[in-house]
Parts: structure tokens; sequence; C-alpha cells
């Protein structure tokens, strides 16, 4: 019994090591993609965006890259530089990122609120617009939850 539980621990050790392996990385060992979209979006000469801090976080089936901005904005990238999340505190989340069908929906329903955030998931969208309004789409842009 002492043997099983010493095993259990161990291998709970191990999990918990590798999941928790979070580090600080320069900006140039970003995937390029993540390079790309963020100097698109966010200009170096700006006060507001210069980076505070990238991370590269491995996690124990996937990793993920984290670029974090003196204002507190942020954004999250996959092992390949796609973007996953995009929190914005002191801007809006660009119209070129939200799918065509989801900015419609936006223009036609919350035409004076802005998009402060959204998260890229493997089976929908998640968009919160300014005022708190959080909303979940679909892969297609259709609405599939509404919470106030």
């Amino acid at each position: 019994m002492k043997k099983v539980l010493f095993l259990m621990t161990a291998v709970f050790a191990v999990i918990t090591t590798a999941c928790a392996d979070d580090r600080l990385i320069p900006f140039e060992q970003l995937p390029q993609e993540a390079q790309i979209f963020t100097r698109k979006y966010f200009s170096a000469d700006d006060p507001l965006y210069r980076q505070a801090y990238v991370t590269y976080d491995a996690e124990l089936f996937d990793s993920s890259y984290m670029v974090v901005f003196t204002n507190g904005d942020g954004l999250e990238f996959n092992k390949d530089g796609q973007w996953k999340d995009f929190d914005c505190q002191q801007c809006v989340v660009p119209n070129e990122i939200i799918p065509a069908p989801i900015q419609s929906y936006l223009a036609a329903n919350f035409p004076d609120k802005a998009v402060k955030k959204i998260e890229k998931n493997r089976r929908s969208y998640e968009i919160k617009l300014a005022g708190g309004l959080e909303l979940e789409f679909d892969l297609n842009g259709n609405l599939v939850e509404l919470d106030d």
C-alpha cells in the first residue's frame, strides 16, 4: 500500500511540475505568425502597447504564448502562433479578427458597444462587449448564448 501511495504521489508531482512550466521569453521567440499579428495591431511606438512581458506556457498536452502590454491588454496564442484570446482593457478588438457573421450580428444588435474581448475555442467564439455583456457564437457565427 505504501508503494502505491508513493507511486501516485510521484506521478502527481511530475504532472504538476510539467504543467507549471510558465517562463518568460523574448518577443523574438514567439512563433512568426504571433509576431506578425502583434506588430500589425500594436505599434511598438505607442507607449500604451509596449510589451511588459512575453511568456511561454508548456502544458502537459499543449502549449501557449502570452503577450502582455504595460497597459494590461493581453494576447494569447497557441503553439503555432494563431491567436486564441484577445483581452483589451484599454483598446477595442480590431474588426479584422472578428468573423464576418459575428461582425454583422454585433453591428445590427449592438452598434454602440465596442468588443473588449474575444476568445476562440474549439467549438465557439466568446465575445465580451463594453459594459460587460457576454455573447457566445458557434464557429459559423450563430448566436448560442447571451449573458448579461
